[in-house]
């Protein structure tokens, strides 16, 4: 009993001891003991992938220290103290929170807006992701499982439901940690939920600054006083690796210590833009207003009595009398007139006489030239097509806006990507929580798990495709000197098979459009109807056929419809042609 309590209160020292011997966490008092912390560290240790860890072992250039000798790893950098082995930001808070604010910003919003809307793409199934085995050796039983156990993983994070918001989060944050929730007792039963962790609370612990591996996480846990509602203490509370579904960016700052997240790119813009339009306001209050220019008559009067009576008129003009029951008596009060900029000018005599003019108000107010240019450029910083956001702008199905419907798809196809790799790290977890990793002798290669691409993706890919197909198809086509079934193969990429049934059902075509035209002429029975006519003229007169009665099969009667040609068969055979012609092989 008691070398097991020893065990366990020495398991995690390797990490607890990486910290503690690193700033700021040299003082911290708080991991002296990982088990009464964090009582499931233990469970989740090398339970996750661990690949990159071993490539980084056995790599000449990227081999590190032993973990027991923390102090070897300060030769890779000597500014090493800076870059912080656990990815600590003092005002983590603070950015977020300006990145927070950011995102409120009406054009941002709707730019982030369109890009969570293409992220969740449900199939015809209503599934948003699925998972591809790459091994072939696996049985149908072990794919079944394999599955089975990749749906019941997946609906922990309910991304259906809550997919959109986990998306705006990774692209205002940066960073998303979900932990692991297990059972103490149930090791075997794997991953029974996850719990969302604040980013601002979470930093990741890289082995070092080299390689950038993360070696576990660190969360900071504020002790607020109930009574005063302030922060007494921060506890610092170690996260094995494998503990935390761990999704961010992939985007790095200058000197690799932060991770950036998307929104970062329209900072520098969505600054410009704002002051742009702050400056805009300002130039209408100012400008906009017109002007009273006033040229008083003074006469004769010496300049000292000329300028008083002009501000005995100006400040009558800017106040008004009136009564305040508050006083018992008149007041000045304010009239709103006055805060026109009016211009006072004394005339003297000789002249016409006061007189007040209008000052015409600033040109070019409606000129939005300037505002628009920092718009698209947010726009285009934001990877948003520009004609997705203007709400005016009509349909436009040209090359150009193909191009730049494409890019964004495929920019959000590298957003799925970057948010799958998290989610597969976990599910390596649970596939060797609960033994499928070992009993099915899997690789990491094996698996891979693929959101549904964005859905105007493959519709605009096809159509450009097709369109491209189809002009190639009618220009060569309707020359005397190509064969049309050749170029059906050449330019339309058709196969033998799709060939022969499109002549199959070229030719019920025309039967369906000869029974047709029948029963317009001689209503629903003309079979009998014609059947009928053609005894007649046989009793008659014996003239035979008059053309009218129906020719027998072997003549090219319309055959009975039944079903068409199997598109999903490859076995075709060819057509058998009426006239006698043996139709040879098409060309490969």
């Amino acid at each position: 009993m008691d070398q097991k309590q020893t065990k366990e209160s020495t398991f995690g020292r390797s990490l607890m001891k990486y910290i503690g011997s690193r700033l700021p966490y040299s003082s911290v008092d708080t991991i002296e003991s990982i088990n009464e912390i964090n009582p499931k560290y233990k469970l989740f240790h090398n339970t996750g992938s661990n690949r990159e860890k071993i490539l980084t072992k056995h790599s000449i250039s990227r081999n590190v220290a032993d973990d027991d000798h923390p102090n070897g790893m300060m030769s890779v950098d000597k500014n090493y103290h800076q870059f912080m082995y656990a990815n600590v930001d003092h005002d983590k808070g603070k950015r977020l929170r300006d990145y927070r604010i950011m995102s409120l910003y009406s054009e941002v919003g709707d730019a982030l807006d369109e890009i969570c809307d293409e992220f969740i793409v449900p199939d015809e199934n209503g599934e948003i992701m699925h998972l591809d085995l790459h091994n072939k050796n696996f049985t149908s039983i072990q794919k079944t499982e394999i599955e089975k156990e990749f749906r019941r993983f997946t609906n922990y994070f309910d991304i259906e439901n809550k997919g959109w918001e986990y998306l705006r989060q990774l692209l205002v944050d940066g960073e998303l940690y979900f932990e692991h929730v297990i059972h103490d007792d149930h090791k075997q039963k794997g991953i029974l939920g996850v719990v969302s962790v604040p980013t601002e609370l979470v930093d990741p612990v890289y082995d070092n600054v080299q390689n950038m591996l993360v070696r576990g996480y660190l969360l900071r846990r504020p002790i607020i006083n109930p009574k005063t509602g302030t922060t007494e203490k921060v506890e610092y509370i170690p996260f094995d690796k494998n503990q935390v579904t761990y999704i961010n960016s992939g985007v790095w700052n200058e000197d690799k210590t932060l991770r950036l997240p998307f929104i970062e790119n329209g900072r520098r813009a969505y600054r410009q833009l704002s002051l742009i339009e702050d400056a805009i306001v300002i130039y209408r209050l100012v400008r906009a207003p017109e002007r009273l220019v006033f040229n008083v008559d003074v006469g004769n009067m010496p300049p000292p009595k000329a300028e008083a009576y002009l501000r005995k008129l100006m400040h009558s003009y800017w106040s008004r009398k009136t009564y305040d029951n508050s006083q018992g008596g008149t007041i000045n009060a304010f009239d709103p007139q006055s805060m026109l900029d009016a211009f006072w000018f004394a005339k003297r005599s000789g002249s016409e006489g006061t007189s007040v003019d209008q000052l015409a108000g600033g040109a070019n107010l409606g000129e939005l030239t300037d505002l628009m240019y920092f718009v698209k450029k947010l726009y285009k910083s934001l990877r948003v097509p520009a004609n997705r956001l203007e709400p005016d702008a009509t349909y436009q199905d040209d090359t150009s806006v193909l191009r730049e419907e494409l890019k964004f798809a495929k920019f959000i196809m590298r957003l799925q990507h970057q948010f799958s790799l998290g989610l597969k790290d976990s599910f390596v977890t649970q596939l060797k929580l609960k033994g499928y990793w070992k009993t099915y002798n899997m690789k990491e290669n094996d698996i891979e798990i693929v959101f549904n691409p964005p859905s105007s993706f493959h519709a605009l890919r096809q159509q450009q495709l097709f369109d491209l197909k189809q002009s190639n198809y009618n220009n060569m086509a309707t020359g005397e000197f190509v064969s049309n079934t050749y170029a059906q193969k050449k330019y339309l990429g058709w196969q033998d098979v799709d060939i022969q049934q499109n002549r199959e059902w070229l030719r019920k075509d025309k039967a369906l459009s000869f029974e047709l035209a029948q029963i317009e002429t001689m209503g629903p029975n003309w079979e009998e109807a014609m059947q009928a006519q053609a005894d007649a003229g046989a009793s008659a007169g014996g003239l035979g056929d008059t053309g009218g009665a129906l020719p027998p099969p072997e003549a090219g009667a319309p055959p009975e419809f039944g079903p068409g040609p199997d598109m999903q068969s490859g076995d075709a055979q060819p057509v058998d042609v009426s006239a006698g012609e043996q139709e040879t092989a098409l060309p490969a």
